[in-house]
Order: structure tokens, then sequence, then C-alpha cells
């Protein structure tokens, strides 16, 4: 029931909140808050006392069956999940147009993640990965800004090239599996019956490259990350705090989990031009981020080169730079949805994130210097200061990549420099200057609209206080993943002592 109840209950009270009466906002966005907070418990007793697999069978001749399960890597991610979704949930505003509608789809997106997320079945994966394209494009479309229409068609055709290509990744390995293994073997699509599947090397390229694409867009990377500026400058915050905080996890999940999970020897032979994708995010991401004229798009830039780093990390494929890499998607997913919060409650405080219209927030009479408080917090975190959960992050990634691919490494390490200079560029420039007495009447932030970035804000710092709480989770999965590469060093590092973490399997 653990399992079921991880999807039952987005599902339950996302098809009730569209039948409750109208003119009751408030009751409608606490019971979505409850549905996310409800599954964030229900994750953590999963921790406590890992569920066993569920399977049942579906449509077997085509090989999907209701395949789920938790492991080290998908139960940090079902968490975060949860949580993201509840403090999304709580930093929208109730009185909104049509909020029944709103917060239903906002549950139908955590569904389709966490159905990504839990399934052990390739075909299920597709399936719920497909899901989440809906209600993300139906949030950018209705609650979007002005040019909220070209955002929303831009994210369904990037969406759909991405599905698309998934499910050709997916059913070219099992078709290629069941040519090697015999045409009377009946096809399997779950990860156990992929990772013994036999396919040749110029296969499992193909499959490889079809896997790269669909998931390389969703997270996204250089050069298939046009979605990525536009719809997070035309989405509602909250809606990006899902985007960026959770839903883009998908494409980092599906890379570790498929690509260097399922295909080390075409992974391995890919390595070097994935490191190169990186590097390339990562100061695109970052340059752009400094020439940037609104918050919003200056953000999304920071998310898109903070991406780069994953990338170089999931290339270099130690058991290090694994880890790296779920400690990153992790303390990604916190900063990004504290950033979108905080970015939030300023333009709905002042109407506006041009920056050249801002100025002197920490004013601490008449601007918002709570507000700024926290993005400054979460702006030294996104530049990996110490004490914060960017550091360690970062950390393991560089320490970690710098054996495999030392200057593509150089060259995200500078990138990540450049993250202090944009955050100090647009502080300087908003948080200080003279107030313009003409639009300086703006309301203090309220404790329910503070709530989010608190929670957020705590979970940063504990992270960077408490590093193990980012990588303890995924320790085995991730060292049981960089065994099944060639490489004798690495084989080494992977079998090497360390220390206990969670009792999850790998």
């Amino acid at each position: 029931m653990t399992l079921l109840l991880l999807l039952l209950l987005p599902l339950l009270v996302g098809l009730l909140l569209p039948l409750l009466p109208p003119g009751r906002p408030g009751l409608v966005r606490g019971l979505a808050a409850a549905a996310a907070l409800a599954q964030l418990v229900v994750g953590l007793l999963a921790w406590r006392q890992p569920p066993a697999p569920l399977t049942l069978e579906w449509l077997p001749r085509l090989g999907l069956g209701l395949d789920l399960g938790l492991d080290g890597l998908s139960l940090p991610l079902v968490l975060l999940t949860g949580l993201i979704t509840a403090m999304a949930v709580l930093a929208s505003p109730a009185d909104q147009g049509r909020p029944r509608l709103y917060f239903a789809l906002m549950l139908a997106t955590n569904l389709g993640v966490v159905g990504a997320f839990l399934a052990r079945n390739a075909l299920l994966f597709v399936l719920a990965f497909e899901l989440v394209l809906i209600p993300t494009t139906l949030l950018v479309a209705i609650w979007g800004g002005e040019r909220r229409a070209g955002a929303a068609v831009r994210f369904l055709l990037y969406g759909a090239v991405s599905g698309l290509s998934l499910l050709g990744g997916v059913l070219a390995f099992g078709w290629f599996g069941q040519g090697a293994a015999g045409a009377d073997t009946a096809v399997s699509f779950s990860f156990e019956a992929l990772a013994a599947t036999p396919l040749p090397a110029s296969a499992q390229r193909w499959v490889l490259a079809l896997l790269v694409l669909g998931f390389g867009i969703k997270l996204p990377v250089v050069p298939l990350h046009g979605w990525q500026p536009i719809s997070y400058a035309e989405a509602p915050p909250p809606v990006v705090m899902l985007l960026g905080g959770v839903v883009s996890k998908l494409g980092a999940y599906g890379l570790l989990r498929f690509g260097v999970g399922l295909l080390p020897d075409a992974w391995s032979a890919f390595s070097p031009w994935i490191a190169a994708a990186g590097a390339v995010s990562a100061v695109y991401g970052a340059l752009n981020a400094v020439a940037a004229t609104d918050i919003r798009r200056l953000m999304a830039y920071s998310s898109l080169g903070h991406m780069g780093l994953l990338v170089l990390a999931l290339a270099a494929a130690t058991p290090m730079s694994l880890q790296g890499a779920m400690a990153q998607v992790l303390a990604h997913g916190l900063i990004v949805a504290l950033l979108f919060d905080c970015v939030g409650l300023i333009q709905r405080k002042t109407g506006t994130t041009v920056i050249a219209e801002l100025s002197g927030l920490m004013n601490p009479i008449r601007g918002l210097p709570f507000t700024m408080g926290l993005m400054l917090l979460a702006l030294m975190a996104a530049a990996g200061i110490p004490g914060l959960a960017g550091f360690p992050a970062e950390l393991l990634v560089f320490e970690g990549s710098w054996t495999v691919f030392p200057r593509a490494t150089l060259i995200c390490l500078v990138a990540s420099g450049f993250t202090a200079v944009y955050a100090v560029r647009l502080f300087n420039r908003v948080g200080f200057g003279r107030l313009d007495n003409s639009r300086a009447d703006w309301q203090s932030t309220r404790l329910a609209e503070r709530l989010p970035a608190v929670v957020l804000t705590t979970l940063v710092v504990l992270a960077g206080i408490w590093p193990v709480g980012l990588t303890a989770w995924s320790e085995a999965s991730t060292a049981a993943i960089a065994l099944r590469h060639s490489d004798p060093v690495v084989q080494t590092l992977a079998l090497a002592p360390r220390s206990p973490s969670s009792t999850l399997p790998a």
C-alpha cells in the first residue's frame, strides 16, 4: 500500500478538487497542499521501512506491467517532489482565476513525476513521463504572462519531441534485445530484463542517442534548451518551482538510470561529447545570466548553467561524480524552488521583475528586506558558498570528474565562478539604491506568504551543514551503477569502503 499511496494521494485529491463548490479557493489550496504533504510523510515512512516492489500484469503481450519500486535513486526524488509540490501550492495565491483547475493540474504534474520515479518498467516510465507534459503545458498556457501562448507552444513541441525520442529509444531497446535473444522470446521492458538484454555495440549507440535526445530536452542541456528561458519567464513562479525543482529532474534521473546504468559501453563511448555539452551549457548559462535584464530569465539561465555541472558529473560516471550528480539534483531542486518563490513574492508586491525597474528592496521601511535576504542566501547557495547546499554538491562533482575530464571540469569550475558575478550584480541593482518614491508603496509579505521560502531556506542551510543528507540516500545505488563501467580504476574506487548509509537496496 505504501507505493500505491504515493500515487493515489495526488490522484484522488486531484480528481476531487474540480468537484468542490466554487468560491472556496482557500479550501482548494489547503486540500492540495495536504495531499502533497501526506505524500511526503508516506515517502518518509518508506525510507524508514522500505516497501517490497509491486508487480502487476497489465499488457503482458506488449511487455508493459505495473512494476513499482523504490531504491536509493528514486526515493530522494520522490521526497523532493512531495516537498516542492507542497511549497509550490502554498506559494500560489488562493484567489487566482480557476483555482480548482490550477491546483488539480499541479497535483497531476506531481502524479506523473512520482509515477516515473516509482516505475520499474521502461514503458510505464514513458507513460508517466508523457503524462507530465499535459498539465504543465496547460499551467503555462492558462496562467502564464503576456507571451504565454508562444511559451506553451514551444514547451509542448519540445516536450513532444522529447517523449517520442524516449519512446523510440525504449522500443528499440526491447526490439534489439528480442532479436538477440530469439524471435520466440517475449519482450519485457522491466528494468531487470533490459539490464540483462545483450545489445550489439552499434545498437547500444543508436538507443543511447535517442535517450540522450529525450532526456537532454527535459533536463535541459545546450543546444536542446530552447523551451526553457521563455517558459521560465512566462509561467507563474510557483509553476516554475515545479518545472525547475521537480520536472527537470526527470531528465537527470533518466540519464542516470537508463544511460549510465543500462548502456555503460555506449555511455563510455559518448561520454567525451556529453562532457563537452555539459561544459558548453555551464558557460552559456552563466554568460547569459550575467547579461540578463529580467530576474526570471537570469534565474532560468542560472539553472541551465548548473545543469551543465550535472551533465559533466554523469559523463564522468565515477562513484564520486555520480554521488555529486545526485547531490546536485537535490541541492538544485531546493535552491531553484527557493529562488523562484522569492521572485514570485517580488513580482506580486512590485508588479515587475525587470531589473532596471527595481531598486532599494533591502530598505527596511518600504522595501522587501526579508524576501531579499532569503534570495541573497539562495544566490549564495547557488554560487557554492560553504555551509549551504550547493557547496558539497559542486565539490563532489568537480572532484569526481577531474580525473576523467580535467579540461571540461576546469571550464565548468570557471563557469561556476560566474554565479557570484551575476548574483552580486543582481543584488546590487535590486537590493540597494534609492527607492522610487512614485512606486515604492509595496506591502510587506505576510507570514503565510513567507512560509514556503522559510521551509526551503531551512533545508538549504541544513543540507550545507549536514551534507550527508544529500548523499547517503543514493551511495549504494550510484556505486553499483559505477561498477558496470569497464574502467578498472572506476571499479576499484567503487569497491572502496564506504560509510554506512540508507538501508535501501541498490
